[in-house]
């Protein structure tokens, strides 16, 4: 026989009718929202329901252990939205075990709600077959606890994920290409999710940064493996197309991403712009800011244009050349650029920090800010 659903008639009935739910459950849940009611009697038949009023207690009891834990009741509500059932799970025998686990790892009565709401499904995982075994193992790659709580911050999924046949394959992938344990350390820490990804199609993205010429041995090779792994093929392609546009060959585009990867992760948008400035409005060629792709990652109205302004004055000066690095003076802080760049050189040209500042001044050499004046 199928198993009927329940008509909207009778879950209507089933959320206000006392004797059905839990006069206690039904106030908590109705209260934050009524599609968690809906939504589990939804997803049940005739044949396997099992309404509230037959564990009251145990409800109760769950509700009461997640507030003892630190729990808010927005929290409480975002777990049993997402995971129904652990109204009905055994405190003491499923629940107690796993938060008891969570605290003694080292996370604290505010980072245990946090996580646990973000990522219910790490109280329906099983503690001994899951849980325990891959944070043993993540703690190995790892070695402190406080590393894995860190790392847990910001991906608990990793918890859940089947490290035996994705997470360690993949981390044993970059061993064999001559990773150090260090470096694996810092993938791992910085970035947990690139370590769950397929296994095929991560072996495949540490053999293509290989082939592009990184070394392994090198922290640069962990960031090019994350950007290529954390992006689709048609998200890269666009990244592509917009760094083609200024002219650059592909050859130029691999120089730039072996420089640095995440030049990438920019938007077309943001790519665009300081394109657009450096090569329309400054004169440099665009291979010129692949050597230096670093650069586009400024905020261009107030780094790029300020000290763009006053590198043109010293470039027209005679001071410095034109072939000067764009990372010689963009990459300092805005106390060595000063120091460096217009203090250094106040006797000879006054009117610096007024250029850098972008007010209109005059020089002796007729030029005029508005000449000068970038953006």
């Amino acid at each position: 026989m199928v198993a009927r659903k329940r008509s909207p008639m009778r879950l209507r009935t089933l959320m206000t009718n006392p004797l059905t739910l839990n006069s206690f459950t039904t106030r908590f849940l109705i209260l934050h929202n009524n599609s968690l009611i809906a939504t589990f009697y939804s997803s049940q038949s005739e044949s396997n329901f099992t309404p509230l009023d037959k564990t009251p207690q145990k409800s109760e009891r769950v509700i009461a252990l997640l507030r003892t834990h630190g729990f808010s009741e927005t929290q409480i509500s975002k777990v049993v939205k997402v995971r129904p059932t652990i109204l009905f799970s055994d405190p003491k025998k499923t629940l107690i075990p796993k938060l008891e686990f969570f605290r003694s790892i080292g996370l604290s009565r505010t980072d245990l709600p946090k996580i646990v709401s973000s990522n219910p499904v790490l109280l329906m995982s099983s503690l001994e077959n899951q849980l325990i075994p891959c944070h043993n193992f993540l703690k190995n790659v790892l070695v402190l606890d406080e590393n894995v709580v860190k790392m847990l911050k910001r991906n608990s999924r990793i918890l859940t994920y089947d490290f035996e046949k994705i997470i360690d394959p993949n981390i044993s992938s970059l061993s064999r290409v001559g990773v150090p344990k260090s470096l694996i350390s810092f993938m791992l820490f910085q970035f947990p999710s690139v370590a769950c990804q397929n296994h095929k199609k991560f072996k495949r993205v540490v053999e293509e940064v290989i082939g592009m010429g990184f070394n392994p041995s090198r922290c640069i090779f962990v960031q090019a493996v994350q950007v290529i792994c954390e992006m689709t093929k048609t998200t890269l392609n666009r990244k592509l197309v917009a760094y083609r546009r200024w002219g650059l060959s592909n050859d130029e585009i691999l120089m730039a991403f072996r420089s640095h990867p995440v030049c990438m992760n920019l938007s077309e948008e943001k790519i665009t712009r300081g394109m657009d400035f450096l090569v329309n409005q400054m004169g440099w060629e665009a291979v010129k800011i692949a050597r230096c792709p670093a650069v586009l990652f400024f905020n261009l109205e107030k780094r790029i244009i300020p000290r763009c302004r006053v590198i043109k004055v010293l470039i027209l000066e005679g001071i410095l050349k034109k072939d000067t690095s764009l990372g010689y003076f963009l990459k300092p802080s805005e106390n060595e650029f000063l120091e460096r760049f217009v203090r250094n050189y106040e006797d000879k040209v006054p009117e610096l920090l007024n250029v850098y500042r972008g007010k209109t001044v005059h020089f002796k050499t007729g030029f005029r800010s508005k000449e000068l004046t970038c953006g």
